[in-house]
């Protein structure tokens, strides 16, 4: 049964569902959305399954009797306003997928432990404060094998080996560190997210150790000078850097030696490179790159970026279908070609974003989202 987006704001009753096996109530059109769910309105559900409450930002505890649900497998709580699971939700013995991402309000997961047949915790851009407690409690979950989460502490995170090889998403959010060290046992993290003044340094562990690497997001983070880690994760899709105002280079040629010595070039399976709001960047590589994936490089306040990492074979199959889109006509007065043949082949390309032109860059957090919005001055 899908209610979405409905305007329903209360669930009353008891209603006899005994073959129900999927409940999607996401995202109500009512300004407040689903409020309040009643103490016996899962009371006759036996075979629910799935049930799907994300995005009723309104919604800020379940009731006792959410227990009931002896046969729920996934549930969905991502963009409500839950505080900590409830008794009722604790009792939940099936359970094997829960999602509580984008809850700012989050505040514990206490008692998380009893949930025995727990595989997937999402808890990305979530309130929660990590201590030594969760750590215990998820450490004793037998199935748990994918994490994703935010962290404002690593101490308490980075202490769990268990933990960390779980992870598949991470955020790191203004941690109180000059510098990060990935280690090679994270090898299931498919994204990553940083954003913090005071970050100078960020290390991953072996060469290659970071292949499920598909998404890398770096904001605000003003010490770092340069991205050579990137070197050790060798399929990011997405590679997206703003607002750090001391980058240099993305890739630095004097730190990657050992690195190109292996016969590995950077971003094989890169689809889209986003730089915005990086006064000081000259380079992203010192020498072309084949890019064989690349759909859209954006530049934008970027006005050191002279010269591009292509040449005339870069782009999939010799297509030109790659795209630079530029904020203003005279950065790519400016750009210095690989050669006139690179030139001719994506100078045709490249776009004005008119209608992206003199935006500004603006990190926007709140309860219900983490996104990155543009504002336009006119």
């Amino acid at each position: 049964m899908s209610l979405m987006h409905n305007r329903i704001g209360h669930l009353a009753g008891s209603p006899e569902c005994l073959e129900l096996t999927t409940l999607l109530m996401q995202g109500t059109k009512l300004e407040r959305g689903l409020s309040n769910i009643s103490s016996e309105f899962f009371k006759s559900m036996p075979k629910l399954a799935v049930l799907d409450l994300s995005g009723n930002h309104s919604l800020r505890e379940l009731p006792e009797r959410i227990s009931n649900l002896v046969s729920l497998q996934f549930l969905n709580l991502s963009g409500t306003r839950i505080q900590e699971l409830s008794k009722g939700l604790k009792e939940l013995k099936k359970l094997i997928h829960l999602d509580s991402e984008k809850i700012s309000q989050l505040k514990s997961i206490a008692g998380i432990s009893n949930l025995h047949n727990l595989k997937v915790l999402k808890l990305l851009y979530s309130g929660l404060l990590w201590d030594l407690d969760i750590v215990k409690e998820l450490e004793a979950l037998e199935h748990f094998d994918t994490l994703t989460t935010t962290i404002r502490s690593s101490e308490q995170f980075s202490s769990s080996y268990r933990l960390m090889s779980c992870t598949q998403s991470l955020e790191i959010e203004n941690l109180e560190s000059f510098g990060i060290s990935l280690p090679e046992t994270m090898d299931k993290l498919c994204k990553f997210i940083i954003h913090g003044y005071s970050i100078s340094e960020i290390k991953m562990g072996r060469i290659c150790s970071f292949l499920s690497l598909s998404e890398v997001h770096i904001y605000t983070c003003n010490g770092l000078r340069k991205l050579t880690f990137l070197m050790f994760a060798p399929n990011p899709r997405i590679l997206d850097v703003q607002g750090v105002n001391n980058l240099e280079d993305i890739i630095k040629k004097e730190k990657a030696c050992e690195v190109k010595n292996s016969g590995i070039l950077p971003f094989p399976k890169l689809n889209e490179l986003r730089l915005v709001d990086l006064p000081k960047l000259k380079n992203i590589y010192w020498s072309p790159l084949p890019f064989p994936w690349l759909q859209e490089i954006y530049v934008e306040l970027c006005p050191s970026l002279k010269k591009l990492p292509l040449d005339s074979k870069s782009g999939k199959d010799g297509d030109n279908g790659l795209i630079l889109t530029y904020d203003k006509k005279e950065w790519i007065e400016d750009v210095e070609w690989e050669d006139e043949a690179t030139k001719i082949r994506f100078l045709p390309s490249c776009r004005w974003g008119k209608h992206f032109s003199s935006f500004s860059y603006l990190i926007f957090k709140n309860s219900n989202c983490f996104h990155l919005s543009y504002k336009r001055q006119c």
